[in-house]
């Protein structure tokens, strides 16, 4: 009789089992769930709890939250002037950037905010105008918000823990869906959608947490003759005990009934493969969020090429995505359709690189007049200076046809029509010299 066999069958193996037939028992504090983790009949689905108890998931809600959070906002105005956008500082631009409202941080609105698109799947913030101005942001809880649509137009319930339901008009409600259903009102749950990889991994850990259980005691098989089912229970249950008591108070003498013998189901991690299926519940986290893996600390195959290009991976295919959409539900819900008014949220400030590097990069661009000197130690976080707002560049780079006239120019000028930037040797040179 194999081992899920015999817990499956349960009481019909009792009456079927003939004397002296030879039986199996496991014998551990975990037994069931042993069973249940082999024979496969565990539940599929999860809850967020659960979900949140496995390390990959905890890990990708943090870590991205974190990011999102982390990530300098900005509020410009469209200008039609030369030099670029306006960047609009005080106001609103506070409110984005520094605090919310009196009692919370931009850091701490953002993080909680994306702490719920990446877990429940869905994030709320109401917006107080005074003057048609936005002057607070206030989260709603996710649990408390109820999204539905009249005549095309959405409206969100908001139940206070009073019991009260205030109902809040779309346009006042910032809303970051994990990813929207077609009506735009459901959506979709990343947890509860790959419920069946969260619960491999989870079952993982639960197997792996019942072989190496009470103080690291194996779970055993116990071969031997019994004279009828009933006894054989009764036997496996007094030895089990005696097992369990052994272990915890140290004893190393373990007794066993005559004519049986105990035997190991197998608690080597690698012949058992907890390892590899450890790796493989990251990578499925790693899927579901479009993360590379060495930001779940998964280095099992990362070196140092490898990961900076997931460095790159994570910016233009995971990052880029949260934040315009982040950047137009702000601009949105904030300014309104046609606004001048934009935000933005800074990339560049999440692929500063090394010092060495970072230095090098800015010098090249303030040489080649691609940022003026003070925008460079903006970007090291340095005051401006006087006259370090003009564009600069190397002066022994200059335009071809200004070099040719600088080396004729002790030449007698030609007439018209003839090219002196040609390089003509003057008439009291040769060919020779």
């Amino acid at each position: 009789m194999g081992l899920t066999d015999f817990f499956r069958r349960g009481t019909a193996a009792e009456a079927a089992a003939p004397a002296e037939e030879r039986a199996q028992v496991v014998m551990d504090s975990g037994a069931a769930t042993i069973a249940e983790v082999l024979s496969g009949e565990v539940p599929e689905g999860v809850t967020m709890k659960e979900a949140m108890s496995l390390p990959g998931v905890w890990a990708a809600i943090n870590f991205l939250s974190a990011a999102m959070a982390g990530l300098p906002v900005e509020v410009f105005e469209k200008t039609p002037e030369t030099g670029g956008d306006k960047k609009v500082t005080g106001g609103v631009a506070d409110v984005l950037g520094a605090a919310v409202n009196d009692s919370t941080t931009s850091f701490s609105w953002r993080e909680t905010f994306f702490a719920e698109v990446f877990g429940p799947g869905r994030a709320y913030t109401y917006i107080e105008r005074r003057g048609g101005k936005a002057v607070n942001l206030f989260p709603m809880e996710y649990d408390r918000t109820t999204v539905r649509k009249v005549k095309g137009r959405l409206f969100y319930d908001y139940r206070e823990p009073s019991g009260r339901v205030k109902t809040y008009e779309g346009k006042d409600v910032i809303d970051i869906a994990f990813l929207l259903k077609p009506d735009h009102v459901g959506h979709h749950n990343p947890v509860m959608t790959c419920a069946s990889a969260i619960r491999q991994g989870l079952n993982a850990n639960r197997y792996a947490l019942t072989v190496f259980g009470k103080n690291g005691v194996p779970p055993y098989v116990l071969k031997g003759p019994f004279n009828a089912a009933k006894e054989m229970m009764r036997a496996a249950a007094d030895l089990m005990k005696v097992t369990r008591r052994s272990a915890e108070e140290g004893k190393p003498v373990l007794p066993l009934p005559a004519g049986h013998d105990l035997q190991r189901l197998g608690d080597d991690p690698e012949k058992m493969q907890l390892t590899p299926v450890q790796v493989f519940a990251v990578g499925q986290v790693a899927r579901i969020y479009q993360l590379p893996p060495v930001f779940l600390q998964e280095l099992s195959k990362g070196n140092y090429n490898n990961i900076e290009h997931q460095d790159l991976h994570l910016v233009k295919h995971t990052l880029r995505r949260w934040v315009e959409k982040f950047e137009q539900e702000l601009t949105l819900k904030i300014f309104g359709r046609g606004s001048k008014r934009y935000v933005k949220l800074d990339l560049d400030r999440i692929m500063r690189g090394d010092f060495k590097t970072r230095v090098e990069a800015i010098v090249k661009a303030i040489q080649n007049s691609l940022l003026t000197p003070d925008e460079g130690r903006e970007m090291m976080g340095r005051p401006p200076m006087a006259g370090g707002n003009k564009l600069f560049i190397q002066g022994a780079t200059v335009p071809l046809e200004l070099a040719g006239k600088a080396f004729n120019k002790n030449a007698e000028p030609e007439p018209d029509g003839e090219d002196v930037s040609a390089g003509t040797l003057p008439e009291d040179q040769t060919e020779t010299e």
